[in-house]
């Protein structure tokens, strides 16, 4: 990426280039160019191609929401007119909109974490993949509490 980009800042970069790039990279030409243009941008998005640059304007969820939504049972309405209610008092920063606190929740919590704050502890194990096999047979598999250890004997002469 970063060799295309100096090409493209000296006026020397072709559209067979590009597509060269996109092929062995295994996407659109199009892509190629959104990424040329997003480097010239930002130096950073050059190391790492198609990932998305950082965007420090972007709501994340902090410990406070995780405790509020341990709090009301993953209730994300709730958090909110929580979040609404400390911010009249003056105790933090105003709340984003329900949306974006779904988008961030839904991006920044895994699909367990999210079921174990609805549901209960139950509820998270049914996303662990933890002692999950797929069911066969009896005695298809077996399983022991045994451990392999190493052993070092001496031979004594």
């Amino acid at each position: 990426m970063r060799r295309l980009l100096a090409l493209r800042r000296e006026g020397k970069l072709t559209t067979g280039q590009v597509r060269s790039a996109a092929d062995v990279l295994g996407v659109r030409e199009r892509a190629v160019w959104r990424w040329l243009a997003a480097a010239e941008r930002d130096e950073a998005v050059a190391r790492a191609p198609g990932e998305r640059g950082a965007y420090h304007g972007r709501f994340t969820v902090t410990d406070e929401v995780r405790a509020l939504l341990a709090l009301w049972k993953g209730n994300v309405a709730a958090v909110h007119r929580e979040l609404i209610a400390r911010a009249a008092r003056g105790e933090g920063q105003p709340p984003p909109s329900i949306p974006t606190l779904h988008r961030a929740i839904r991006r920044d919590l895994t699909p367990g974490e999210r079921a174990g704050l609805a549901g209960g502890e139950r509820a998270a194990r049914r996303h662990d993949v933890f002692l999950a096999r797929p069911r066969g047979w009896r005695n298809q598999a077996w399983e022991t509490d045994h451990m392999q250890a190493p052993v070092l004997a001496w031979e004594l002469a």
